[in-house]
């Protein structure tokens, strides 16, 4: 199987899915809430439920798209810009983000509810969808390999996701007093937008190459 990945594309796109995974957004916060309510076991089922949310996402709308696509230069510009425009957007909204609402109280026991409940949060966010369309496809720079090398790229995203989602749960005693300081939420988003940031750059720099 080869490759058109870069060692600097993939690096950016570590840092891209690591700043998406672990700061808080919906269902990072999500997880944490199962995660103070019931642990990580009881979590589980959810982080599970939005794994194949996201495999499905990336299966239809990176993959499949791209593939369409791939014979139409302009097109493909097209979404190249919209991809590094959304990142910028991303960082803009990480920046002024305001302070984060955790809620404990969710009435989901069972298997079946939390899976659920997990694939429809990672389904109805229409961020992934956009992201998986329009910024996923940037990290690949030869069309004769995008197939493989966004499957590559799928599956660094999905191990860093279910990580990011399983430590959400497992450790929410402890990130709970960081995410409860607006002074510490301010940081944590600032950072997160310098990061988003930089990739835009970087992806901006290949696209103008």
């Amino acid at each position: 199987m080869t490759t058109g990945l870069t060692l600097e594309n993939f690096s950016y796109f570590v840092i891209f899915c690591f700043t998406m995974t672990f700061s808080p957004g919906p269902m990072t916060i999500f997880l944490l809430s199962l995660g103070l309510k019931s642990g990580l076991k009881s979590a589980l089922p959810a982080q599970m439920g939005a794994s194949l949310a996201y495999l499905i996402s990336i299966i239809i709308f990176a993959i499949g798209l791209s593939e369409i696509i791939k014979d139409y230069p302009l097109l493909t510009h097209t979404i190249q810009l919209t991809g590094i425009s959304y990142i910028i957007y991303l960082a803009y909204k990480q920046w002024t983000r305001k302070e984060i609402q955790i809620n404990t109280h969710i009435d989901l026991k069972n298997f079946k509810d939390l899976f659920s409940k997990g694939m429809l949060t990672g389904m109805s966010n229409p961020k992934t969808i956009l992201m998986f369309t329009a910024v996923f496809p940037q990290f690949s720079a030869q069309q004769d390999h995008q197939m493989t090398d966004i499957s590559i790229l799928g599956i660094t995203f999905l191990v860093l996701q279910f990580a990011s989602g399983c430590s959400y749960c497992y450790f929410g005693q402890r990130i709970k007093p960081l995410l409860d300081q607006p002074s510490r939420q301010s940081l944590l988003h600032k950072t997160s937008a310098v990061l988003l940031l930089a990739v835009a750059a970087m992806l901006a720099r290949s696209f103008l190459a």
